[in-house]
């Protein structure tokens, strides 16, 4: 792959919201759709298409890196940290996805691989993760004024965990910390710049999917094949089990789209489910399946 000068995140932050990765038609202009990151090295792009039920591939890309995290950031995808022949990286760069040409971005202050990464009111927050010896309790935020800073530590440094926006907060679920899976979940208040703990969910959840869904935070499956769902209530500070998934195991991703909560994982006959919830009759409907096993990331588009 061939990179571009470093470039600032202003570049990001005040483009035009992006739409749809394929050629904008009268049919589909404004409609939301899926697009899911495939493979850790070299990644493909898989969009789903709402009238065939069915996922078509979008573009592949060249990239020989690990353990990284993404967000999508208008028409762009970032790459936060990763690894590379076990050395953890502090490397930012962006793929976009109108024109397909990558953006080197400001270094991270610190190397990292499987941290989460979340956009708050136009900070971006890389959390925790590892540096290939240590579990890191540390958080950077980047803005266009101060570039990267620390920002407050974690209560618990933790790897592998997930992390959601709702009602201006950031909230973390699960990971793990020195090997020892965790239940706890840690909110983060940007007005304050204090984490404060929250109730612990009832199973524990290593890389699981996270999505925020009608004032509801949904906590879904696992790595290690396990089909748990449950629903943390942020007013009331407690936990719910619902309909757990057809199937579990490997990455999982979640998102609300439609009104309706997905989940994209669990793996079973060698496709990845797709899976939506019916909220009336607590039960998980499928659609057409993810025709690979190596998901990492979706984002709605």
């Amino acid at each position: 792959m061939q990179f571009t000068e470093p470039i600032g995140f202003e570049a990001f932050l005040f483009t035009e919201r992006f739409t749809e990765p394929h050629e904008v038609s009268a049919a589909n202009c404004g409609e939301k759709t899926l697009l899911a990151v495939c493979s850790w090295r070299n990644p493909k792009f898989l969009q789903y298409n709402k009238d065939e039920d069915k996922w078509q591939e979008y573009a592949s890309i060249n990239y020989d890196h690990v353990g990284y995290k993404t967000i999508l950031k208008d028409d762009n995808i970032l790459f936060f940290g990763g690894n590379k022949g076990n050395n953890a990286l502090n490397i930012v760069h962006s793929w976009n996805i109108r024109n397909k040409t990558w953006q080197s971005l400001p270094d991270m202050n610190q190397a990292r691989y499987q941290p989460c990464v979340f956009e708050l009111d136009n900070k971006i927050y890389v959390i925790g993760g590892f540096d290939g010896k240590n579990v890191l309790s540390s958080v950077e935020r980047y803005t266009t004024s101060d570039g990267w800073k620390f920002m407050r530590n974690l209560i618990v440094g933790r790897q592998d965990a997930s992390a959601v926006g709702l009602n201006g907060k950031i909230y973390i679920f699960g990971g793990r910390s020195d090997r020892k899976a965790l239940k706890s979940v840690e909110c983060y208040n940007p007005n304050s710049y204090t984490w404060t703990s929250c109730a612990d969910m009832t199973d524990y959840h290593h890389l699981p999917a996270v999505a925020a869904h009608k004032g509801h935070i949904y906590v879904i499956g696992d790595y290690f094949d396990s089909r748990a769902v449950e629903r943390y209530d942020p007013q009331r500070d407690t936990w719910s089990k619902i309909c757990s998934l057809n199937a579990g195991g490997g990455f999982m991703a979640s998102v609300s789209l439609d009104n309706k909560l997905w989940a994209i994982g669990g793996t079973t006959a060698g496709k990845t489910l797709v899976s939506v919830y019916d909220e009336e009759n607590d039960r998980w409907g499928q659609k057409g399946s993810f025709p690979k096993t190596n998901m990492r990331f979706c984002f709605v588009v």
